[in-house]
């Protein structure tokens, strides 16, 4: 097939070990294709859309998305290493199993997105969108999540000690099973969490 072409739209396309190295894309739309095993380093994205596309085994490594939407897509085995996501809608993606080593995420939306058991450690996710994400298992230890909207999102097991929680929307989590030591939070916050584990707040 001819090659990628600004401003156009491909669904349910196979682009598994294509080379898009250096490419620069503006305003493509891309449904149901796959790019298992695509060679992606320095990919430059702008204003594109990926919808239940499928990057297993990528290498995205130093690639830019700039308001870009991946939605429900897989990462699994993909190398986002030195990746940014700057203000990208990624709703409903898996990024678990993926290699995250010094992503950057500025900013969008990444709600409903699984990022189970990876290493978040230090991250700046402040001000971001993670409404009903999944989280379990994560290392955030010293991650910045202030303000950002953690709503019924799934932590169980998540690390968060010395993590600054402040003004973050943290309705609807089960902080049972959550290690909080040294995490910063905020006086309303104490009380929720504390009326989460069965506490009585006078």
């Amino acid at each position: 097939m001819e090659f990628i072409q600004n401003g156009m739209e491909y669904s349910g396309e196979s682009f598994t070990d294509f080379d898009f190295s250096e490419l620069s894309l503006d305003a493509v739309r891309f449904k149901q294709c796959s790019f298992k095993g695509s060679l992606m380093p320095n990919l430059l994205t702008s204003r594109c859309t990926f919808e239940t596309c499928d990057f297993s085994f990528a290498r995205l490594n130093g690639s830019i998305h700039r308001a870009s939407l991946f939605l429900n897509c897989i990462f699994h085995a993909a190398s986002l290493f030195s990746a940014e996501f700057l203000e990208c809608k990624c709703t409903g993606s898996v990024f678990s199993g993926a290699d995250l080593t010094a992503l950057e995420l500025r900013g969008g939306d990444y709600s409903y997105t699984i990022f189970n058991d990876s290493d978040l450690r230090g991250w700046n996710l402040r001000g971001m969108k993670f409404e009903n994400a999944f989280l379990q298992n994560c290392r955030l230890e010293k991650a910045d999540l202030r303000e950002t909207d953690l709503r019924h999102a799934v932590l169980t097991g998540a690390d968060l000690r010395q993590a600054d929680l402040r003004g973050a929307l943290l309705t609807g989590i089960d902080f049972s099973s959550i290690r909080m030591k040294g995490t910063r939070i905020d006086i309303a916050q104490a009380v929720l969490v504390a009326e989460a584990m069965g506490c009585v707040c006078l």
